[in-house]
């Protein structure tokens, strides 16, 4: 089951590799001399693998000193200002909100450093949608050595198989490929003057395929959506058959019948429900201006789809839904060491209690930061988990 993405960022996200190399051709031809593609293409998508110079070899050509210095400023002026004028790829919006709607992670493994990679990805307005970000100095050699893919699977705490990179380049390629990994190659206009092999998937552009149809190609066709009249029959068959009694069950129909379902999912392949989540208000007091949140209770998987990841989809999507509908805080009672994952800390770190008591199951999250700054009191779930004995 796939849990992630891992996006490289220069010449998939944005274009900064074909601006790059048209300076150094700028550059070779204002000294009567030419730079080759296969040359320059080694740099493209990490130098883990040449200690090739632009500058060092035009001296070599010419050969006498250029001043390089001079010639790597100019290069990367001339440079920046045409990266300025470039767009975001095409399709890489769509997929990353598409990500977040199914409940996918998403990561960066860029052989740039961070500097260039975090101010890029801050101007695009694309910097929250990653939750974990490696770049060049944070291992000790870039691709195609695979030290960035190790590092991303190991932050994530996720397997090759549960993954999938988009590169452009082939040493993006190599060093997915190296440690296991689905990869799509989504070369751009430089690199597809490269031999760009290796890959699972070649696409011209992410917006030639939608992320759910390179899922379902690849057989990961889960769906997370809003629950519909039709599922109802198979919610309550996920939840009695995942908590072996019938309380979680009657605790979501009662909450449904009386209008106080915040957010209800379901997860679904071809139309059979595998699995469901439910938020519902919960009160904070005593406060007479209170934060709005919401309880994430029950979630469930039917049996023989658990540990596949189905429940984290779940859970990554309602969080980010109840993000965009403006809710303050989600809180929690479940397994300390599962939710924390997800961003959940022990609820007494914002001074709060819940009708379950004050353990390290009792957990919250903060969906606007300083939301509950100054917040004392117990958290109530509604009503009806009492009458339903959950």
């Amino acid at each position: 089951m796939i849990k992630a993405l891992i996006f490289d960022f220069d010449g998939l996200i944005l274009d900064t590799e074909t601006p790059d190399y048209i300076v150094w051709q700028e550059i070779y031809a204002e000294h009567g001399a030419k730079l080759p593609i296969e040359l320059w293409g080694q740099l493209i998508g990490g130098a883990g693998a040449t200690d090739f110079d632009a500058a060092i070899h035009l001296e070599k050509l010419l050969g006498q000193p250029v001043d390089r210095p001079a010639l790597n400023a100019l290069w990367r002026a001339r440079s920046d200002k045409l990266i300025s004028h470039q767009p975001i790829q095409p399709g890489v919006k769509d997929y990353l909100d598409d990500a977040r709607r199914l409940g996918l992670r998403l990561a960066i493994a860029s052989s740039s450093p961070h500097k260039w990679v975090d101010t890029y990805l801050s101007d695009l307005g694309l910097l929250d949608y990653f939750e974990i970000i490696l770049c060049g100095d944070d291992v000790r050699r870039v691709k195609p050595d695979p030290g960035l893919f190790l590092a991303a699977l190991s932050a994530l705490h996720l397997r090759a198989e549960e993954v999938i990179a988009f590169e452009d380049s082939p040493n993006g390629v190599k060093a997915a490929k190296s440690v296991g990994i689905f990869t799509v190659a989504v070369p751009n206009f430089l690199t597809r003057q490269l031999k760009v092999e290796g890959a699972d998937i070649l696409l011209n552009s992410l917006a030639g395929m939608t992320l759910a149809d390179l899922l379902e190609q690849i057989g990961n066709e889960l769906e997370i959506r809003l629950e519909n009249p039709e599922d109802i029959p198979g919610i309550r068959a996920v939840n009695e058959s995942a908590f072996g009694q019938v309380n979680e069950a009657n605790l979501v129909d009662l909450i449904r019948s009386r209008g106080k379902a915040s957010l209800s999912l379901v997860a679904a392949r071809n139309g059979r429900v595998l699995g469901h989540i439910l938020f519902s208000p919960v009160t904070l007091g005593p406060r007479q201006s209170n934060p709005h949140g919401v309880g994430l209770a029950p979630v469930a998987v039917l049996p023989e789809y658990q540990n596949q990841g189905i429940g984290s989809r779940l859970i990554c999507a309602g969080l980010q839904m109840c993000r965009e509908a403006g809710w303050d805080f989600v809180i929690v009672v479940g397994h300390p060491a599962y939710y924390p994952r997800f961003g959940f800390i022990a609820g007494r770190c914002f001074g709060l209690s819940s009708s379950y008591g004050d353990s390290e199951a009792f957990m919250v999250m903060e969906l606007k930061p300083g939301a509950l700054k100054g917040a004392v009191g117990m958290v109530k779930y509604s009503p009806e988990f009492a009458k339903a004995g959950c």
